[in-house]
């Protein structure tokens, strides 16, 4: 009986902790907001409705199961009529990240860091291929999107851009974003729905 209660004791003890681990990471939105790190009104007042059928919204944060973390502080939404994908910016001390969403019924996320501006050369027109990092990287998809800013921290392209996925031997992801004032990429991997979670923000709706 001894050995049983001790053990509900450790049981319980880090349910606890996980809880408190949680409720400290849904309080870094707010308390970063009080910092002064996100413009008054930037990431709740602008965040459109009709990100529903997404994964995650503007101000969450996802943890993903290998222990990374990203405050989802600006968004770059791509859309025809609809939104058709999203790239969040999560500003990090150590290099920003970005997380590439779409929506239901797509639940996987790619996880994602910027690639340096001087590492590939990237015309008007994304190529059916890219060599980076000693990788052939084969264009997988193509698409002409008007752009949408919110929150803080995602770059000025423009308001019409092509985008355009590529895919790796290796499983990894590149997205590369083209529009008047120029071009970004990003590459990184794919977390599937189990393999990340989301930490819901502080959302305002209109």
């Amino acid at each position: 009986m001894s050995l049983l209660l001790a053990s509900l004791g450790v049981a319980s003890g880090i349910l606890l902790a996980r809880a408190v681990g949680r409720a400290l990471r849904r309080d870094k939105p707010a308390a970063a907001e009080q910092n002064g790190e996100t413009p008054s009104g930037a990431a709740d007042a602008t965040a459109p409705a009709d990100l529903a059928g997404f994964p995650c919204q503007l101000g969450d944060v996802i943890l993903a199961t290998a222990g990374d973390e990203a405050w989802l502080a600006g968004a770059l939404v791509f859309r025809e009529r609809l939104p058709m994908a999203v790239l969040f910016i999560a500003p990090d001390a150590g290099g920003d990240r970005a997380i590439y969403a779409r929506p239901s019924p797509h639940a996987s996320l790619v996880w994602m860091s910027p690639v340096p501006r001087d590492a590939l050369v990237i015309a008007r027109e994304p190529p059916s291929a890219l060599e980076l990092d000693h990788e052939r990287w084969s264009r997988a998809r193509r698409l002409p999107f008007r752009v949408e800013r919110l929150g803080t921290g995602a770059p000025d392209l423009g308001d019409e851009v092509i985008v355009a996925e590529y895919d790796a031997a290796t499983g990894e992801r590149l997205l590369v974003v083209v529009g008047p004032s120029g071009a970004r990429a990003w590459k990184g991997r794919a977390l599937e729905e189990g393999n990340y979670e989301v930490l819901p923000g502080k959302h305002t709706t209109g």
